[in-house]
Order: C-alpha cells, then structure tokens, then sequence
C-alpha cells in the first residue's frame, strides 16, 4: 500500500473506518486497505498521557519487538498532528491480527465453562519464549500481563508496545506476569517459567500481586467502572457494577449493573427488611440473615441480606476504629474475590448516618449461593471420588488464603456452602466473612474446621485425611489430632489425589 493511498483513506477516517473503542486520552479505530485490517490508535493531545509521546514510543516499542524477532503486530506508520474530528494528536497504525483475542479473556470464557485449554502446555511455552525474546534482546516490559498477548490461530503476539523499555526483563516484570496469570497456571507452569527466567528460588511472596490485590479492595469504596457510589436518602453506600473477569463460582459476576438499578431497587429491599418481609435464614442478637429477590442488571437475582446489629459493648468501640461490621464485611469480600478465594458475591453495601455523619447502621447484599451448608448436607449422597475431592478442596483453601495473606479465623462447617458443579465437582464456597482476618495463627483454621466437623452425623476419619492432603499436600505427616494420624506417601498420595483444578 503506496503512502498516498493511506493518506486519502486517512483523510475519511470516520466513514471508512469503524470505531472500536473510545476513552478520554485514546481512540482505537479499524479500517481496511487492499483487503487488510489495520488498526489506528489516537491519542489526543489534550490529555498529559499523550503529550508525553505515548504514540511515538508504541510505534518504537513495536519496531523493537520485531528487530528481536518477539511475535508482535506490524507496525506501519507513525503520525504526529494528526487530527479526527478536529481534535488534535498523534496516532500509530499497526497491521491488524484477525481474528484474534487477548490471552486472558481466551482462559477465562473457557474457565466459565469449566474447561480448560486443550492448547495449555503450548501456550505456557510460547510465553515463555516471548520473555526469553525479550530478555535476550535486552528489552523489558512494564506492563506484562496476559491481556497484553493477543491469542490468533494458535499463535501468541505481544502488544502494549508503548511499555518496552531497555535494560531486559527485571524480577518485577516477572512478577506481574505472575500476579496476571496467577488463576490460570498451574504450579508445574510456574516453576517451568521461573527457571527459564532466573536460576534462584522462586520468592514466596509476589508483592506485585499483593499490591494489585490491595488496589483492588480500594476501587471498591469509589467509582470506577468496576464499583459505582451510591446514596438514596439518608443512606449512602457503594455497589458492584461489572467486570472483565468474571468467576464460574459467581453467577452474579457476569451482571452489568447501572445506578438506576439500585436507585430502583434500593427502596424496595429496604422497606422489606424494615417490615419483616424477606425470608430469615438465621436470626440472632448479633444480627439477621435474610433471603430474598432483586431485579438488577436485566434479570432476577437471589440475595442474602445481612443486617449486623450491636449486642456487645466491645463492638462500638471497634466500629470507631475498623467502620461497621456491613462495610468490613464488604472489604473482606473483595479480598477474597482478588485472590479468586470462591465466597458469595457481594453486590451491595449500605450505611445510615447521624446527624454527626457517622455510620451507625450498615447493610450489605450478597448473591445469594445456590448450594448446601457442609454442616446439614447429604455426605453420603456423594460418591467416594467427589467426597474426597470436597475435602480435599476444604484444606486447599485453607491453605490458599494463608499463603495469600489471609486467615479464615472462624473455619467452621456451617461458614460453608457447597456448590456440586457439574463439571468440576463440589466447590466449597465461604459465605461468612466475618472471620477473614490477616494475621495467622499456627494451625487454628484447620483445627476448628476439623473440630466442627466431628458433629457431622456422617464424618468420617477418611474424610479429615483428605482435608489434612490439602492443607499441607507435601507433609510427610499430617495429624488430625494427637490420637489420629495419617501418614502421606508423596508417590502414594500422587496417585490418590483428585481432581485439583
């Protein structure tokens, strides 16, 4: 395509092309040229991003890439004033990579289907093989996450040129790559890939993830395109609009809600508590439990509502330095949820406050999760190998929360819901958070899960082994307590383990 062919098919951008996506400091638009599809991203200059030559280092990113022969989309032109609908910038045009989609988005609609990739061992490799490209060519990249590779016929492209950089790959880099991919690698993935990186042991703790959880968890209490603020009368509050990444555990994930929804719905859920109108799943001094429906996001949703209330004096004095019970309670849902721990998903929290503007009354929703509390279900129902792999998954995520920073400090049986999912299997689902804390006692949450599980009418020894493999699925010995033990063969219990992921 000769320069003065792109130059008039530039100049009618707007009617030849179509816009793909449209954001304050950049616009992705697709054009076809000679039967090819080529991509032109606009950064308007009005924006600090911009200004700062954002354009010119993604095409020079992108030439970087292709000189280290690392697998990237083409680039073709660069283009300083450009203009589109008399707003000034600059823009970079690339060769499009049809069809394709980003790497994350690819595991994560198979992960809603409760697949897995049939391709998952090539792919771990062609990643790899990327960094190691990149890192041969001494060039880094300060953005290396799954959504950056662009998944097409089979084969990875690296994109996010305007984030490469000279120097190589650092540990950071790594990290993050870790922190995005985390939910999708097994271990076996990641200590392939370390060693491919680096020769010393891999560090026990990612710090990139822990900082991405920790962002998450404040995008929470503000408005952005995941959470939005909500306040209707003397209440206030925050509430779940929509995510990228939605989890196979959470119905409720896949919702897309607008404040008009709440605006709606608010109202109603509020007079139904305040006249005894849901359904109480469990009353108590230290608060109610509700049931009920709501209209949100275009269909019908099952929600638990809980109401805490104050019947210890220690509890207002906490309140002043932690916030309510309601809005703690928020914070360690989507603690969980950033760690991808399975709990209810919450949708909604709501605080009443005096005339000092102090929270004195809290709400929270929750979706409601379709299963059975472990304390009253049918375990003889369940077939030897599902059996197993409940408990199994019980002690896995103990374990889970505590190498993530966490603490499921009140682990007992009825904390749980069990949800038997078709194709992977009874999923343990937390749903009081109330016991999420960040500091970790030796062996407490495994001790009271097993102590409460002794009042299980159907408990059995075999059934605590397997909640023991899980927790500690390495340990030459596990002890259930000092009367019962269970020595774990590493061979043996390699061919006994059931299904993990």
């Amino acid at each position: 395509m000769s320069p003065d062919e792109f130059e008039r098919a530039l100049k009618d951008l707007p009617s030849i092309g179509r816009l793909v996506s449209s954001r304050a400091d950049k616009q992705v638009w697709r054009f076809e040229l000679g039967g090819k599809p080529y991509y032109l991203t606009f950064y308007s200059r009005q924006t600090a991003r911009a200004r700062a030559g954002r354009a010119l280092r993604t095409f020079t990113g992108l030439q970087a890439m292709q000189r280290a022969s690392v697998p990237s989309p083409r680039a073709v032109a660069h283009l300083s004033g450009f203009s589109i609908g008399g707003v000034k910038g600059d823009a970079v045009i690339v060769e499009g990579v049809e069809p394709s989609l980003p790497l994350d988005r690819y595991l994560n609609d198979l992960a809603l289907r409760g697949e897995r990739a049939a391709n998952h061992r090539d792919l771990v490799r062609q990643v790899v093989e990327i960094v190691h490209k990149l890192g041969k060519a001494k060039l880094g990249h300060g953005d290396l996450r799954l959504n950056r590779f662009l998944l097409g016929d089979g084969k990875l492209f690296l994109t996010g040129a305007d984030s490469i950089r000279g120097g190589g790959i650092t540990t950071r880099d790594v990290m993050t790559l870790g922190a995005s991919a985390g939910r999708f690698a097994t271990r076996t993935d990641i200590v392939r890939a370390w060693d491919a990186f680096a020769g010393s042991p891999i560090p026990k703790k990612n710090r990139t993830a822990r900082r991405e959880w920790r962002e998450w968890v404040t995008r929470s209490t503000g408005e952005n395109d995941n959470f939005g603020a909500i306040t209707a009368g003397e209440w206030s509050g925050w509430f779940f609009k929509q995510t990228g990444d939605p989890r196979r555990w959470a119905p409720a994930s896949t919702l897309a809600v607008s404040h008009e929804d709440w605006q709606r719905e608010w109202p109603k859920l509020l007079s139904a508590i305040e006249n005894d109108q849901l359904v109480g799943l469990k009353r108590e001094k230290g608060g109610d439990v509700l049931a009920g429906e709501i209209f949100v996001g275009g269909r019908s949703v099952s929600v638990v509502v809980k109401r805490p209330r104050h019947h210890k004096w220690h509890r207002y004095i906490k309140e002043i330095f932690r916030g309510l019970r309601a809005r703690q309670a928020w914070t360690k849902a989507w603690s969980l949820v950033a760690r991808d721990i399975p709990t209810a998903w919450p949708l909604l929290v709501m605080q009443r406050r005096n005339a000092l503007g102090v929270p004195v009354k809290g709400i929270i929703v929750s979706e409601r999760v379709q299963g059975e509390l472990l304390a009253t279900m049918d375990l003889g129902a369940l077939p030897p190998r599902p059996r197993a792999t409940l408990f199994y998954r019980l002690g896995r995520t103990l374990r889970l929360l505590e190498q993530r920073g966490l603490l499921q400090y009140d682990s007992k049986s009825p904390n749980w819901v069990v949800v038997v999912d078709e194709k992977r299997g009874p999923v343990p689902v937390i749903v009081d958070v109330d016991g999420i804390r960040r500091w970790t006692p030796p062996l407490w949450p495994i001790e009271r899960l097993l102590r409460s599980l002794r009042d299980h009418e159907q408990y059995t020894p075999e059934d605590s082994k397997w909640v023991c493999i899980g927790y500690a699925p390495h340990a030459r010995l596990v002890q259930e307590s000092a009367q019962d033990r269970v020595d774990d063969d590493d061979e043996e219990e390699e061919k006994q383990l059931p299904i993990e992921n």
